[in-house]
């Protein structure tokens, strides 16, 4: 068990960290005219082709009438396009444009120049610390699971 003090710490600084990193990621996406679930949808598509809107509501931990919203706005803005499965015609797919693939590929960029930025001001010794510890992190997160959309995380 963690004692209260490290904990609050821990949490500190994770918070301090996404404070200085988040304006300029949310800067990227407003550019965009972009969300942020609305870009963790298009990472998703990226990630699993073709997901359907019952796989995206629950890798998103959002309600299936909450991806419909979603997806219909990503298709009118083109980064997003629906299709219907050739082997089970009630499966609506939905997939990736090539504008969805550019959208994704300028906030990585974006994302990338900046975080190079601050890594290149670690020595080699505190960025292998840094990237063990990240690992150690998300190792952690994918083993508690994340609410549904309105609920609160258990506690």
């Amino acid at each position: 068990m963690h004692d209260q003090e490290t904990l609050e710490e821990a949490m500190g600084l994770y918070l301090r960290t996404a404070g200085i990193i988040d304006p300029f990621r949310m800067r990227t996406w407003k550019g965009l005219e972009l969300t942020v679930t609305q870009l963790r949808v298009l990472l998703t598509l990226r990630d699993i082709p073709g997901a359907p809107a019952g796989v995206l509501a629950e890798r998103l931990r959002v309600t299936p009438p909450t991806v419909t919203g979603l997806v219909d706005r990503l298709v009118r803005s083109g980064a997003v396009r629906r299709e219907e499965d050739p082997k089970d015609r009630r499966l609506v797919r939905n997939v990736l444009t090539e504008r969805g693939h550019e959208v994704l590929g300028e906030v990585e960029r974006e994302g990338r120049t900046y975080l190079t930025q601050v890594f290149e001001r670690l020595s080699p010794e505190k960025l292998s610390r840094l990237v063990e510890s990240l690992e150690v992190l998300v190792a952690a997160a994918e083993e508690v699971p994340a609410p549904m959309e309105g609920e609160s995380p258990a506690s």
